[in-house]
């Protein structure tokens, strides 16, 4: 497709809206991007208080630079960095600590963990070429038949070691926020095997709107412009096709290409239902959610948590008042989050995005928060005592800032019936109405799926 010239509209700062404004703006696209809030990045949003900044949710990045994240920034001339840090994560998993490298598939590491961390010595082998086999060279059309097995039973084959599969089951929270169960094969060999191969697990310097605002940087060097607080109320479709978008305060845009970030459950009503096919809909309609998270933002006044990235899961008679959650140190990677001396925690646990009734899940979310602050003085009985300010987000916090009905984390789930080719396409019914972000057409964890979906569908309209 001839892009130079045309009138593009994207709906949305996140990582994929803005990413793929920037990459169409590089092809001589002309490209307004149109944003609900008053700043960018949605998900993936930095917000500053009292000389602290901090994330919407509770992030690190799995590839860094090496991955769809830092290709984007290269395309459009950007200047994204991120800092990789040693180890790269605290396991904590019934009553046990190991910390692991960013040589995590080295076999003496493995050794180390496995022994920290309380795997049987029998079960020890098994748990090797578990992860001997994750890191085995796959093509996509072997990846493309694990897709819908179910990890659950692919680790089985290895060993059912309780504190194996703890750990195991840590990272595919992290990655996929579903169960194991729940959880496709391929998309967790993709993930895992990414990140060991590259050993870049780190965090974008300047927090994780950086991110957004390095693309959102590139585009308006290029000629693109981003409106704020301009909701979109509908994307105008006419005899097929859409032809532009219509603000909450009734300006109608026109356009030739329309490319929505708002989620596709939500793009669908904006477009209207009565313009889709009924399988679409269908479809649309059957997707399922990633889980939701709650979080505790923790502004202190000295270095209490180390050290930067911590997964912990309770022993199971400590559940009634704790959780697992995840607890990455912000300003650990970049100093500049917090003022000298102080420091910048974030501390995530999950919860459901399928509650209807909103007095329901508040209250879900209030027992989820209450279980990680609770925790949380378990693993660092100082930390009260240094707190500058706390912040405690809910469900609907993060729907608010997204746009989305639901606080979950990534979006459309990466469970077995979701991934690879049964992935929503980024590509609609709708003549030159275009979905981006980590609902649609991308690979990856959380943001990096957002990014690679952005630069799918670069390559899908510039090679179309």
């Amino acid at each position: 497709m001839e892009l130079k010239g045309k009138r593009v509209v994207v709906i949305g700062t996140g990582v994929g809206g803005s990413g793929v404004a920037a990459l169409l703006a590089k092809e001589g696209a002309r490209v307004l991007v149109l944003e609900r809030n008053g700043f960018p990045g949605g998900k993936a949003a930095t917000f500053e208080r009292e000389g602290f900044r901090y994330d919407t949710g509770v992030h690190w990045v799995a590839r860094g630079e090496k991955g769809p994240l830092g290709e984007i920034s290269r395309l459009v001339g950007g200047n994204l960095r991120f800092r990789v840090l040693e180890p790269a994560i605290r396991i904590m998993v019934g009553g046990r600590m190991s910390d692991l490298t960013q040589d995590i598939d080295n076999e003496k590491e493995l050794d180390r963990v496995f022994e920290e961390l309380g795997v049987l010595p029998e079960n020890r082998e098994g748990a090797k070429e578990f992860f001997r086999d994750v890191m085995r060279p796959r093509t996509p059309e072997e990846i493309a038949e694990l897709d819908a097995y179910p990890l659950s039973e692919y680790l089985t084959r290895f060993t059912a070691d309780p504190q194996f599969m703890m750990l195991v089951s840590g990272f595919i929270g992290m990655y996929l926020v579903i169960s194991p169960k729940q959880a496709s094969t391929g998309e967790f060999l993709l993930n895992f095997s990414g990140q060991a191969r590259e050993r870049n697990l780190s965090y974008p310097l300047g927090g994780m709107g950086a991110m957004p605002q390095d693309y959102l940087d590139a585009l308006a060097r290029m000629g693109g412009e981003v409106r704020y607080s301009t909701p979109v109320a509908r994307i105008v479709v006419e005899n097929g096709a859409a032809t532009g978008v219509e603000t909450s305060s009734g300006e109608i845009i026109p356009a030739d290409l329309v490319i929505s970030n708002n989620g596709i459950k939500e793009s669908v009503e904006l477009a209207g239902r009565h313009n889709f096919p009924d399988d679409y809909l269908e479809m649309v309609d059957r997707l399922r959610l990633s889980l939701a998270a709650v979080s505790v933002k923790y502004a202190l006044d000295a270095e209490v948590v180390s050290p930067h990235f911590i997964y912990y899961f309770p022993r199971p008679e400590q559940l009634d008042t704790q959780v697992g959650l995840m607890c990455p140190v912000p300003s650990a990677a970049d100093p500049s989050l917090a003022p000298p001396g102080c420091q910048l925690v974030l501390a995530g646990a999950p919860t459901s995005p399928y509650l209807e009734d909103p007095a329901e899940a508040d209250a879900m979310s209030q027992e989820v928060l209450d279980k990680i602050e609770n925790t949380m003085q378990y693993l660092f009985p100082d930390i009260e005592k240094h707190v500058v300010w706390k912040l405690r987000t809910n469900t609907q916090y993060t729907a608010n800032i997204s746009g989305r009905r639901s606080g979950e984390v990534i979006g459309v789930s990466q469970n077995r019936h979701q991934v690879g080719k049964n992935r929503p396409s980024n590509v609609t019914p709708v003549r030159n109405l275009y979905l981006v972000g980590a609902d649609v057409g991308g690979r990856g964890v959380g943001t990096e799926m957002a990014a690679d979906s952005a630069l799918n569908l670069w390559r899908h309209l510039r090679d179309a």
